[in-house]
């Protein structure tokens, strides 16, 4: 799907715009024949439902789809884009082709990764910070602690007994081989 229009500080040339979805191009990519571009998104789903270029109908696969040349992507690193965290505070303008890497570390992003300063020091997104309750997880965890306790003493309890038992087989064997001894000294007395 390709960028809002409103997003943009200046006019776009259409040329520049997809057919399929209105937007700027994203990722764009044009059938080989007629050089129509599109959002590669928009293309790949449109030839999901219609083996056709969607502007003049000419037979088209995903397969023939190739990359717009140099020229059109360089028009669009050019152009001038609003953040789209603009509705959170960002007021940034930055080039089409940097925003990708201004959307990674904008302050304004909502899901941009932040610690918990209320105690726990989790790592959540930042507009999950205000559901965020510390109390209920540090419950969680002291529960989950506890249940670990319980488990581990339980098991130290099944290592105890499984020496026991150990044990008490190991002196049933020897019991067992010195009846053994005795049987069969006693035979070898009574046949003499």
């Amino acid at each position: 799907m390709g960028y809002d229009t409103g997003r943009f500080t200046c006019t776009v040339d259409e040329e520049l715009i997809c057919t399929i979805c209105g937007g700027v191009l994203e990722d764009p990519l044009q059938a080989p024949a007629c050089e129509h571009a599109f959002c590669a998104a928009c293309i790949h789903e449109w030839l999901n439902h219609q083996q056709t270029c969607p502007v003049d109908r000419r037979s088209l696969t995903p397969h023939q789809l190739k990359q717009v040349p140099r020229i059109l992507k360089n028009l669009l690193s050019k152009l001038t884009i609003k953040c789209e965290y603009h509705a959170f505070g960002c007021e940034d303008v930055v080039r089409l082709d940097q925003l990708q890497s201004h959307l990674s570390q904008c302050e304004h992003n909502p899901k941009r990764p932040v610690n918990c300063e209320n105690g726990c020091g989790l790592v959540i997104p930042f507009d999950a910070l205000p559901q965020h309750n510390c109390v209920c997880l540090n419950n969680l965890m002291q529960n989950q602690n506890y249940k670990q306790a319980q488990l581990q003493a339980q098991i130290d309890d099944q290592r105890q007994q499984l020496n026991e038992q150990k044990h008490e087989i190991q002196a049933l064997k020897n019991i067992i081989r010195a009846r053994v001894i005795n049987l069969s000294q006693a035979s070898k007395k009574n046949k003499a």
